[in-house]
C-alpha cells in the first residue's frame, strides 16, 4: 500500500480529535463501570451507539463487529487522530484495524478475550508503515514523561478509563489509552477516546490529577526529521 506522509507539522499545528465509538456524541452512551477491584467494564445505555452511528462509514462489516471493537480501539483512535494531524493518510477505522491484527498489536484469543493494545508490535507497525519513531515508557511518573511533550512529540498513556471522571480518587490504573499532546504549567491537554462529549476533545487535567490515573508507562510518538 503505497502512502503520501506530509511534512510534521500540519498546518495548524493541532490533532483532530477521534473517538473510538465513531463520533463524539457516541461517548456519552458508554457506561464505564468497575466491576471488581481487578477490573473495569465497559456497558452501553439503553440507546446502542450502532443505531445512532453509521458504523459502515468506518468500515465496519456489521453491528456486532463495531460494538465488539470499538471497546477495544482507543490506541488507534489516538493512532488516527496523529494519521489526521502530521500525514496525508486516511484509512477508514477497520482498516487501520486490520493492520494493526495483522502485525499482532491485538490478538484475540479462542474464548473472544482480546489482548492489546500490545505496545512492542504497535511500535514496530507504526514505525514501518506510517514514519514515526516510538520510544516505551515504563515504570516513569507523568512528570517526567511530560517534559518530553512537545509540538514534535506527544504520549500514548495507559491510564485508566475512569479518568472521564476525574473526581474518583482510588481509580484502578491503566486499561486505557489516551493522546497527550500539550503540556504547560502543571496542566496535561489530552485527547480521550472515550471521554464524555464535555472532556475528550482536548480536555485538561492537573499533572497532580492526571497521576492518580496514569499507569507509568505508554509510547511517545514524534515523525522522523
Amino acid at each position: 500500500m503505497q502512502m503520501s506522509i506530509s511534512t510534521f507539522p500540519s498546518h495548524d499545528r493541532s490533532l483532530p480529535y477521534v473517538s473510538q465509538w465513531g463520533s463524539l456524541d457516541r461517548n456519552d452512551e458508554v457506561v464505564i463501570q468497575r466491576a471488581a477491584p481487578s477490573g473495569i467494564d465497559v456497558f452501553l445505555r439503553r440507546t446502542d451507539p450502532a443505531q445512532l452511528h453509521d458504523w459502515a462509514s468506518d468500515g465496519y462489516h456489521s453491528r456486532e463487529e463495531y460494538l465488539f471493537w470499538s471497546r477495544k480501539i482507543c490506541g488507534l483512535a489516538c493512532l488516527q487522530s496523529l494519521l489526521h494531524g502530521w500525514t496525508d493518510i486516511r484509512l477508514p477505522m477497520r482498516e487501520l484495524l486490520a493492520l494493526a491484527l495483522d502485525w499482532g498489536c491485538y490478538v484475540v484469543e479462542p474464548q473472544g478475550r482480546v489482548q492489546g493494545l500490545i505496545y512492542r508490535p504497535f511500535m514496530a507497525w507504526v514505525s514501518s508503515q506510517f514514519g514515526f519513531d516510538c520510544q516505551l515508557v515504563e515504570n516513569t511518573p507523568i512528570q517526567a514523561s511530560a517534559r518530553a511533550v512537545c509540538p514534535e512529540q506527544v504520549l500514548i498513556a495507559s491510564v485508566s478509563p475512569e479518568i472521564r471522571d476525574p473526581s474518583i480518587y482510588e481509580p484502578r490504573r491503566g486499561g486505557h489509552l489516551v493522546l497527550v499532546h500539550t503540556v504547560r504549567s502543571g496542566i496535561v491537554r489530552f485527547h480521550n477516546p472515550s471521554g464524555y462529549s464535555h472532556n475528550a476533545d482536548s480536555t485538561s487535567l492537573p499533572i497532580r490529577v492526571f497521576e492518580r490515573f496514569y499507569a507509568g508507562r505508554g509510547i511517545l510518538i514524534s515523525t522522523r526529521p
